[in-house]
């Protein structure tokens, strides 16, 4: 009797795990749709930010060619008379500026997003293996011991998600070795 108990406490356990992974799966799909979306906006974002450097870049051949023809029929250089030209190039030069800060802004969003999925993946490894440890526990395959210390290195490893990751963004940058990178992260698990 006590094993069909066993059997059945594993069989829920079981069952919670696939129900959580399924979630986490449908969760995963729905962030990587929104960010494709985002990654979409930035590329429509760049590409009239590239049309309105081609237009500013047209503008400044105009200013540059009235500049010489006044240039050469004076034989001095003065006031050009391009304001109406430079009139003309200030809104465009302001959208973008505006565009600049758009991409910076979606970019930020996306890197946001992307940190959410991490911690997210962290957590859902987390109560796996945590889960895994709690049936092997109860199967008597480890001792209490065992499991407490099990279950503090994988705590300790969400715990310091923030940390890890600015590590491994540090190396990911060559702001540091491989070997500092390991030797912080192995500080963090301590």
């Amino acid at each position: 009797m006590a094993l069909f108990n066993k059997l059945k406490t594993v069989g829920k356990t079981l069952g919670k795990t696939a129900g959580g992974i399924a979630d986490s799966i449908s969760n995963n799909m729905a962030e990587a749709n929104s960010l494709a979306v985002e990654k979409v906006k930035i590329s429509k974002l760049e590409s009239e930010k590239k049309g309105l450097e081609n237009e500013i870049n047209l503008a400044y051949m105009q200013i540059g060619k009235k500049f010489v023809e006044i240039a050469i029929e004076t034989n001095e250089i003065q006031d050009i008379g391009v304001m109406d030209v430079l009139q003309m190039l200030d809104p465009k030069l302001s959208r973008k500026k505006e565009i600049e800060k758009e991409i910076i802004e979606i970019e930020k969003k996306i890197k946001d997003q992307q940190i959410i999925q991490e911690k997210s993946k962290i957590i859902q490894e987390y109560e796996i293996e945590k889960e895994k440890l709690e049936k092997a526990f109860q199967m008597e395959i480890i001792t209490k011991n065992e499991y407490e210390e099990k279950l503090n290195l994988i705590s300790k490893k969400r715990d310091n998600f923030e940390e890890i990751r600015r590590i491994e963004k540090q190396y990911e940058i060559g702001i540091i070795s491989l070997i500092e990178k390991e030797i912080k992260i192995k500080e963090l698990m301590k």
